[in-house]
């Protein structure tokens, strides 16, 4: 009986190929990372702010007035900025929020005045207290 002899191949693709692959997916695995923790920092959060009158109404709500009011001058005990309020079916009235400015976020009035754009920049039209 004639001996058989096998030979493997010397191709290359065998364990390159491997190698390679996983090396690919390595660096899209990097990426992907990259590009979900580098987001977070351009993803500020948007909060609107109403400058209302100081004075709660009975129903919870506060009357809205023009920006003007809070813009850190005199009028500090008759005015402030009230953040991420909601509005109600009563027009020139809002409900909720807070007087504390929110840390981290890109804060606007409904009007369109920029009270803060985020991670700490300055404000403009000053803070309510």
């Amino acid at each position: 009986m004639p001996s058989r002899s096998y030979r493997r191949s010397s191709s290359s693709s065998d364990g390159e190929g491997c190698v390679v692959g996983i090396g690919v997916v390595a660096v899209l695995s990097i990426a992907v990372a990259i590009a979900a923790f580098g987001s977070d920092e351009e993803e500020v959060p948007e909060v609107v702010a109403d400058c209302v009158i100081a004075t709660e109404q009975a129903d919870g709500t506060y009357q809205v007035v023009d920006d003007r009011f809070c813009d850190g001058s005199s009028h500090a005990a008759y005015y402030h900025w009230l953040y991420g309020s909601s509005t109600t079916d009563r027009a020139g009235y809002v409900r909720g929020g807070t007087r504390t400015l929110p840390a981290n976020t890109n804060v606007t009035s409904r009007n369109g005045t920029v009270i803060r754009g985020g991670f700490g920049s300055s404000s403009k039209g000053g803070v309510g207290g």
